[in-house]
């Protein structure tokens, strides 16, 4: 037996593919009367339900598209307020600089003792000066303890006066910069006539003053105003025929003119 030509290949295949569509073929075939005449007569029903469909996503976009606004909107605010703020507590460090400088230059000024005499004698105690700097480190007080002696009574005669006298030297820091370290933000702002309140407020006001005269200077543009979306809605039967008729006269003008 020679080899199969294509003609046969073929046929087989389509003898094969009736084979199997008769082994599952339908045994009946059965139309619901109800049905048919359902999907006949709701040709409206079925278009004023993809209308109302419609509606309902247009709605909700324009929901999505001012929620996002909104969003951006108060981005923008927090990182303007957080801008400012940060601007205040720079300024804030600054002055604190300045304050701390000012009292460097005293405390280098400041008076150390009498030093040695012909009548008392200095003498430092370290464990003391110890105590001190601990001290100084909590409570911001630098406490320094001199100790006099008499090396010889016989100069001061018949006065009673203690053969070692005791002596502690407290220096101060500022006051006014050391008040102004421990105060909070709130008492910060309060010094510097700053109302935390109003804050936003005065914020909003700086900010929109400064758009607007960015505009009148030319460094930026308005801002245009959102354009009110039109509502949907679908054409009628005459519009639709009015339209496609201008549209078909347009084209045939454009023709005449190339």
């Amino acid at each position: 037996m020679g080899p199969r030509t294509n003609r046969e290949i073929l046929t087989g295949g389509k003898k094969y593919h009736q084979r199997q569509s008769k082994k599952f073929g339908v045994d009946e075939v059965v139309f619901d009367k109800s049905s048919r005449q359902e999907y006949l007569t709701g040709f409206h029903k079925r278009k004023l339900e993809r209308k109302k469909k419609a509606q309902e996503f247009h709605k909700e976009q324009e929901r999505l598209a001012k929620i996002e606004e909104r969003k951006q909107d108060r981005d923008e605010r927090q990182r303007n307020f957080e801008e400012q703020l940060s601007q205040m507590k720079a300024a804030k460090g600054l002055a604190l600089d300045v304050a701390g400088e000012s009292d460097k230059d005293d405390s280098d000024n400041e008076w150390t003792g009498f030093g040695e005499t012909e009548e008392g004698k200095v003498v430092d105690d370290a464990e003391n000066l110890d105590a001190s700097q601990d001290e100084e480190e909590l409570k911001g007080i630098l406490l320094r303890k001199q100790v006099y002696k008499i090396e010889d009574p016989q100069v001061l005669g018949d006065a009673v006066v203690d053969e070692e006298t005791t002596v502690v030297v407290e220096s101060l820091e500022n006051p006014y910069s050391a008040s102004l370290a421990q105060r909070s933000l709130e008492a910060a702002a309060k010094a510097n006539n700053v109302s935390l309140e109003k804050l936003e407020e005065v914020l909003e006001k700086s900010i929109n003053r400064a758009k607007k005269y960015a505009i009148v200077c030319g460094v930026s543009k308005p801002k245009p105003k959102p354009q009110k979306k039109k509502k949907f809605r679908y054409l009628t039967k005459s519009e639709r025929h009015a339209n496609n008729a201008k549209a078909k006269l347009n084209k045939m003008k454009n023709r005449k003119r190339d």
